[in-house]
C-alpha cells in the first residue's frame, strides 16, 4: 500500500498545501499583531489593527456575515472547498496519516498533544494578551485559570487530531452539514468522463478511493464528504498515464451530459453561467455588505456621551431645588489611544449650566462621568432644549446628546 500510494505525483495538493499553511500562519499570527483578537478583560476587540469596543460590535458582526456569504458563494460552485483548502482541521487529518505511518500510534498522539497544547495556548491569545500570559509563563508562573484552559483545549484537540479525525468533519462541522444543503446537481463534483460514444476506460483500480483520507469513493454519487483536495485527481493521472488514456476522474461543473469538466475551459463557462442565478444573491450582498462595514469601521464614532438625570445625587440633596436638576454626563473613550475630552453645554441662557469639570482625560476604553448642575437664575417657565457636546483635543472625536430641561 505505500508503495503503490507512494507512487503518486500529488501535484494539486502543493498548492493546497501552501493555501492551507498560509491560513494556518495567519491563524496563529492574528492575535499576536492584533490583526483579529478579543480582548476580554477590557470588552474590546482588535480588528486589522484597529481597538474597537461594545459600541462598535456591529462593524464585527457585518464583516462576519460579509466572509459568510462569501464562503457560501464559493460553496456553492465549488463545493466543500473550506474545508479541503482552509480549515486547520482538515489540514490536520491528512498529516496525522502519515504520522501513523512514519511515528507509530504512539508517536502521532504525543506529537498531536503537543501541537494541541500550543494550539490551545493560541486559542487563549485570541481572548485575553498572550504575550503577557507567555511572560508568566517565562517568569516560572502558572497562573491558575489560563491553564485550565489550555489544558482542557489541548485535550480537546488532541482528540480531534488523534481519535475523531474526520469524523469532527463529517458528524460535527456544522459547515459540512450547510454544504450537504446547499450544494446541487450543478454543483462542482467528480465524475468519470468517458471518451465519445460512452466507451469506458476507468481502470476501476480503486487507487482514486485508496489515497482520499476522507473515505470518499469519487466513480459513485455519493461525495457530500468530498473536500475538494484533488489527491484522487492525481492519483487517476498516474494510472491514467501508465494506460496512455486522457484522465478519467475530473472535476466537472453541470449534471447528466451537459457536465463539463473543470479543465476544459472553453465550454466550462457555459455550465458557469447556469449557476449565476444561485450566485448573483451572495455576491451582491457580499459587496454590499463589505462596503458598508469598510465605510462604518472608517466612520465609526470614537467618544460616546450619555446625558441622564442623577436621581442619587437629586435625592441626597433632599430633592429638587428651585427647578433645578441634576444630570450624570458619562464620557467614554472609544479611540485606540489616550485623549483629554473637554466639555460643553449650549442652547442654555447664560449661567443656567454648571459643569462639575469640563476637561476630563480617559485612556482607552475608559469611562468617567461628570455631574451637570442646571439651575436657572431667572423664572422662565416652558421647555428648554439644550445640547451637551464632547470634543476630544488630541484626536478630534466628538458627540452631542440633545436633552431638555423644564420650568414649571
Amino acid at each position: 500500500m505505500k508503495s503503490r500510494l507512494g507512487k503518486v505525483k500529488t501535484v494539486i495538493r502543493r498548492y493546497r498545501r501552501a493555501a492551507q499553511l498560509a491560513v494556518l500562519a495567519l491563524l496563529i499570527l492574528s492575535p499576536f499583531v492584533n490583526l483579529f483578537r478579543f480582548d476580554v478583560p477590557s470588552m474590546s476587540l482588535y480588528l486589522f489593527g484597529t481597538r474597537l469596543w461594545v459600541k462598535h460590535t456591529f462593524v464585527f458582526f457585518m464583516l462576519l456575515v460579509t466572509v459568510i456569504y462569501v464562503i457560501i458563494a464559493a460553496s456553492l460552485l465549488f463545493g466543500r472547498v473550506f474545508c479541503g483548502w482552509v480549515c486547520p482541521q482538515n489540514l490536520f487529518n491528512e498529516l496525522t496519516r502519515s504520522w501513523d505511518r512514519r511515528f507509530g500510534r504512539i508517536g502521532s498522539t504525543l506529537l498531536s498533544a503537543v501541537i494541541s497544547l500550543f494550539g490551545a495556548f493560541v486559542v487563549w491569545s485570541y481572548f485575553s494578551d498572550g504575550r503577557a500570559l507567555l511572560a508568566r509563563y517565562a517568569a516560572g508562573q502558572a497562573p491558575l485559570g489560563p491553564s485550565l484552559f489550555i489544558l482542557g483545549f489541548g485535550l480537546f484537540f488532541t482528540m480531534a487530531m488523534a481519535w475523531w479525525r474526520t469524523n469532527v468533519c463529517r458528524i460535527v462541522c456544522p459547515y459540512g452539514h450547510l454544504q450537504s444543503i446547499i450544494s446541487n446537481a450543478e454543483t462542482m463534483h467528480l465524475q468519470v468522463i468517458n471518451l465519445p460514444g460512452h466507451r469506458d476506460i476507468c481502470a476501476t483500480c480503486g487507487l482514486c478511493a485508496e489515497i482520499c483520507h476522507m473515505g470518499v469513493d469519487p466513480r459513485t454519487a455519493e461525495q457530500k464528504h468530498c473536500v475538494v483536495c484533488g489527491d484522487c485527481l492525481d492519483a487517476c493521472a498516474l494510472v491514467s498515464q501508465a494506460r496512455k488514456v486522457p484522465r478519467v476522474l475530473n472535476f466537472t461543473i453541470g449534471s447528466g451530459e451537459r457536465a463539463v469538466a473543470l479543465r476544459d475551459r472553453g465550454r466550462l463557462w457555459q455550465n458557469v453561467r447556469l449557476l449565476a442565478p444561485r450566485l448573483v444573491l451572495p455576491l451582491t450582498l457580499t459587496l454590499i455588505l463589505g462596503g458598508l462595514s469598510a465605510y462604518m469601521l472608517a466612520t465609526r464614532p470614537l467618544v460616546d456621551l450619555v446625558v441622564a438625570k442623577n436621581h442619587r445625587q437629586v435625592l441626597a440633596a433632599g430633592g429638587p431645588v428651585s427647578s433645578g436638576s441634576v444630570m450624570a454626563v458619562s464620557v467614554i473613550n472609544l479611540g485606540d489611544r489616550g485623549d483629554t475630552f473637554r466639555l460643553y453645554v449650549e442652547g442654555l441662557p447664560e449661567n443656567w449650566a454648571a459643569l462639575e469639570r469640563s476637561d476630563i482625560h480617559l485612556a482607552p476604553g475608559e469611562r468617567a462621568s461628570v455631574t451637570l448642575r442646571v439651575h436657572p437664575t431667572e423664572r422662565v417657565v416652558g421647555t428648554h432644549r439644550f445640547t451637551v457636546r464632547v470634543v476630544g483635543e488630541g484626536s478630534g472625536a466628538e458627540a452631542s446628546f440633545d436633552t431638555v430641561h423644564v420650568v414649571y
